[in-house]
């Protein structure tokens, strides 16, 4: 197994282990001082949110790591094996990094199983169908190029249900109420993926995330995760981007 199958591995384990360091603590200690932290960085897009606009429910983020215990395994297991058919079809790296804006325009390094043999379009919403290899093809339909970012949750930067993180070009053309779907921390799922995904353009994606803004709950994010497991099984919305979307296009 090459150097960088590696690495992802023993940081993968090191992750799940502080994971269940932090949930003991939680339970233990008090879960709220856990949910009201937030990473902080220099790089940030312009606009302004105030401060009380940056809430989410109490024990979202028990939710979150509650989550990333329980699938830790499973998750190191589907992940290496997905790292190690990447590296027999096309060879190294099997991570693929990418800066994505969060929170409060918070910019952050998105992880994600490489699915393309090229990334010369990496700064682009449009990957070109034939720079996926087959294997990356198969992980995108499923889902499992998702995984590593079960370490940005672990680290603050995402959560399990939010709008997905998107591209620096992209959130400098939000208007001023787009903008709002900033309010909370990214997530791997959200509704806007559960009911359409990339069939929809990049405006009406953002109306669902603001929805969630407005209405996120313990119970709403519940549903979304298990619609998101109906999604994943039919493939709904894989496909899509419509290259004259105003705001995803280069």
């Amino acid at each position: 197994m090459s150097g960088e199958s590696t690495r992802v591995l023993a940081f993968t384990c090191g992750a799940i282990v502080a994971v269940g360091a932090v949930c003991i603590t939680g339970f233990v200690g008090g879960i709220h001082v856990i949910s009201s932290r937030r990473q902080l960085g220099p790089h940030r897009v312009r606009y302004s949110i105030r401060r009380r606009e940056y809430q989410q429910y109490r024990g979202k983020r028990l939710l979150d790591l509650t989550i990333v215990t329980l699938v830790a395994l499973p998750a190191i297991v589907i992940g290496m094996a997905g790292a190690l058919v990447i590296l027999l079809e096309d060879g190294g790296p099997v991570v693929f990094r990418q800066v994505r804006v969060g929170r409060s325009g918070q910019r952050f390094v998105l992880l994600k199983l490489r699915t393309m043999i090229r990334i010369k379009r990496s700064k682009d919403a449009f990957p070109d169908p034939q720079d996926f290899t087959r294997i990356g093809r198969l992980l995108r339909r499923l889902s499992i190029d998702e995984l590593p970012q079960l370490i940005n949750v672990m680290r603050g930067e995402m959560s399990i249900v939010g709008p997905r993180p998107t591209l620096p070009y992209q959130v400098q053309r939000y208007d001023s109420r787009q903008f709002g779907r900033l309010r909370v921390l990214p997530g791997l799922t959200g509704l806007a993926q559960v009911n359409g995904r990339n069939e929809m353009t990049w405006s009406e994606r953002i109306e669902w995330d603001l929805r969630y803004v407005s209405d996120q709950s313990l119970w709403l994010d519940l549903k979304i995760l298990l619609r998101t497991v109906q999604a994943i099984l039919v493939g709904a919305g894989v496909a899509g981007h419509s290259r004259n979307d105003p705001i995803a296009r280069m």
